[in-house]
């Protein structure tokens, strides 16, 4: 491979390998997928997120929302009043993923009807 092509990455935008790298490993993470899905809905509370992801557990799902705090990608908003209720909610940066995830879904579909039955 020439070096302007290694540098290019394999979809030849020339985006930094470090960049990429760390969006997929924060994306592709167990269950941030899901929870990114569940998101792009609208706003939930931690308990109707939990209720909608069959076997993640309240630390897991915990750890999960901190992360992507972290990251910009999730904020926890915190309406006062009685009783005071926590939503966490997609950033604008988190809203950009949507048609990532589109794309992956349709990709997801066209490689499933396409592999051979086992």
């Amino acid at each position: 491979m020439r070096k302007a092509e290694e540098q290019a990455g394999p979809t030849g935008h020339g985006e930094s390998c470090s960049d990429f790298h760390a969006a997929i490993e924060l994306i592709g993470r167990r269950w941030n997928g899901v929870i990114l899905q569940r998101l792009f809905d609208g706003p939930h509370r931690f308990g109707e997120l939990r209720d909608r992801i069959p076997r993640i557990t309240d630390a897991m799902l915990s750890q999960r929302l901190k992360e992507f705090e972290a990251a910009g990608i999730v904020e926890r908003i915190v309406t006062v009043g009685r009783p005071v209720e926590i939503r966490y909610q997609l950033t604008d940066i988190g809203t950009r993923l949507a048609p990532v995830f589109d794309a992956v879904e349709s990709w997801g579909a066209a490689w499933s009807a396409g592999r051979p039955a086992n």
